[in-house]
Order: structure tokens, then C-alpha cells, then sequence
């Protein structure tokens, strides 16, 4: 009941300082209106962009998008927006007289440029400014320079990958270089071409031949240093060849992942797969006019209220010390 009472004591009040109120609340109104309007206020225009990654090498703990992220809110993408739209004069900063220019533009930055990721997984850029044209021509920039951004770092990370390799192949080329000046040696001193078939047939003659007549005895002879060369060099020219198969199979293993790493580093590929495109917005997304006048109204009436209500009260208590 008491509640009761006092909104009752509220409304009567209110009503009692209607006019004062209204004229509080209008005039605000008003104002709103008029500090909101492009006089005062310069209206901007939002383009944006939704994408996907697409293409990237993780690096890290990081998903593919949380890396875009980081490539996308990084300084270099930052300056080279800067660069390319020359965003000092654009934003009015003074490079000359304003000794902290730089944290002035990082500033406008954020308030223009917004970029973040989705609960889809997706990355979402906002641009907004006074020229919707170039709203829509920086998100787009954005898009291409990060393309450019992630390429150089995935051909930095690939360049890696391809001198490791090339060393590697470099050291299996010497080794295997190495076994064939070897093999060659032996098959050109010992006459060794292939030692299994060459000991198979040397062995079945050198038997015909030493159980036969004086002359097939002296062909035997004849077969004899061949048989001492596969006897003496026959298992290191094995082995040397068995080594040296081995280290061609490895040497065109690595060679076809260096050929893999080479195009790595060669190709053009865009990171970004982009589900909307960045468009020429025809409506201003800042101001909200209607939500100033909205707040300023309210705010202005609540205060209207406070200000009456501290009158009524201070009113009060002077009648009660005059009793």
C-alpha cells in the first residue's frame, strides 16, 4: 500500500510539472535532432565481407580461421590500408603537428575497421566511411592484401622445407656418386659386369673345361683369373651395388618431395574463400539518429524527473521547519 502511494505522490508530481517536463523532453529532442544531423555528425557507410579460410598450412595449436584472424588483425595488414588509401589525409591527421599521429591512426582504425570471427568458423570485415565506395574498395583490400600476406609467410614456411631437402639430396647425390665411381672401378679392373650370372657361367665352363682334354684344361686356365676376381671382389661389388639401389630408391623418394616443395613455393593460391562480397552500401550505418533521439529524450526526462523530484522534496521540508 505504501508502494502505492508513492507512485501515486510520483505521478502526481510528474503532472504537476508537466509543462517543465515537456519543454525538458522536447527540447532535448530537439537538440538530439539537431547535434545527429550531418552538420554536426558526418554520416558513414558500413560495407562488409564474410570468409572462410581455405588453403593454409596450419602453424601451431591455431585453427585455420583463428590463424586468418591473427594474419587479418595484423599490423602489416593494417599499414599496407594505410598505405594504399592514404588514410592520414583521409582521416585528417596531421603527421606533422600531431607528435602521436601514429597512435591516432591505430585509433581511427579500430573505429572503422572491424574484423571478427563467427560461431560458424567464418571471419566477418567491417569497414565503415563517409564514402561507401571506399567502404566497399578497403574490405576488398583487405581480402587481396591478406592473400598476399599468407602467401609470403606458406612460401617463407615452404622455402624452409625446400633448402632442408635440397641439402638432403644434395649429400645422397654425393653418396651415390661416390657408389657408382666405386662400382665402375671394379667392374672396369676386375672385369666384374654381374656377379651372379658371371659366377654361374664361370663355374659351370670352369668344371667342363678342367675335367676335359689339354686343350679345354688350358680354357680353364683361362677362366681362372675371372673366377679369382668374383671370388675376391665379388661379395664388395654385391654389396656395393645392393647399397647403391638403396640409396637411388632414397634419392628419387626426396627428389620427388623437393619437385613437391618447389611448387609449393611456385603456385599462386588465394587463402580466403569469400561466401559475401564486400558491396556499395546505399544507406548510412552511423549515426543511429533515431536511437539518440530515443536515449536523449529519455535521459533528458529521467534527469527532468530527478531535478523536480529534489524540489518537491527540498519544498517539503522547508514547510516543515516554518511549522
Amino acid at each position: 500500500m505504501a508502494e502505492y502511494f508513492n507512485n501515486n505522490s510520483l505521478v502526481k508530481t510528474a503532472f504537476k510539472w508537466r509543462k517543465h517536463l515537456t519543454i525538458i523532453t522536447v527540447s532535448a529532442t530537439v537538440l538530439a535532432v539537431i547535434f545527429s544531423s550531418p552538420w554536426f555528425i558526418t554520416p558513414k557507410y558500413r560495407s562488409y565481407a564474410v570468409l572462410y579460410p581455405a588453403n593454409i598450412i596450419p602453424m601451431g595449436t591455431e585453427t585455420p580461421t583463428e590463424q586468418m584472424l591473427q594474419v587479418l588483425q595484423s599490423d602489416d595488414i593494417q599499414q599496407m590500408i594505410v598505405d594504399a588509401f592514404n588514410l592520414y589525409e583521409h582521416y585528417k591527421i596531421d603527421t606533422t603537428k600531431n607528435k602521436h599521429y601514429k597512435t591516432a591512426m591505430n585509433m581511427e582504425f579500430k573505429d572503422n575497421v572491424r574484423i571478427k570471427k563467427t560461431e560458424y568458423e567464418s571471419v566477418v570485415i567491417e569497414v565503415l566511411d563517409t564514402d561507401p565506395k571506399v567502404a566497399k574498395q578497403m574490405a576488398e583490400s583487405i581480402i587481396t592484401f591478406f592473400n598476399k600476406k599468407e602467401r609470403i609467410l606458406q612460401r617463407e614456411k615452404s622455402m624452409e622445407v625446400v633448402k632442408i631437402l635440397k641439402n638432403e639430396l644434395d649429400k645422397k647425390k654425393t653418396e651415390m656418386d661416390t657408389m657408382e665411381a666405386k662400382a665402375r672401378g671394379i667392374r672396369m679392373k676386375y672385369g666384374i659386369l654381374d656377379y651372379e650370372l658371371q659366377t654361374e657361367y664361370a663355374t659351370e665352363r670352369y668344371l667342363i673345361n678342367i675335367s676335359g682334354n689339354s686343350s679345354e684344361q688350358a680354357r680353364a686356365k683361362e677362366i681362372e683369373p675371372l673366377l679369382d676376381n668374383l671370388k675376391d671382389k665379388g661379395g664388395e661389388f654385391l654389396a656395393l651395388n645392393e647399397h647403391l639401389w638403396r640409396i637411388r630408391g632414397k634419392y628419387n623418394d626426396l627428389k620427388e618431395e623437393y619437385e613437391t616443395a618447389v611448387r609449393d613455393v611456385e603456385k599462386e593460391l588465394t587463402y580466403a574463400n569469400v561466401v559475401t562480397q564486400p558491396d556499395i552500401s546505399d544507406k548510412k550505418a552511423y549515426p543511429i539518429r533515431w536511437l539518440i533521439v530515443v536515449i536523449s529524450a529519455a535521459s533528458a526526462f529521467l534527469f527532468g524527473c530527478f531535478v523536480v523530484g529534489a524540489i518537491e522534496n527540498y519544498r517539503g521540508l522547508s514547510e516543515l521547519n516554518e511549522k
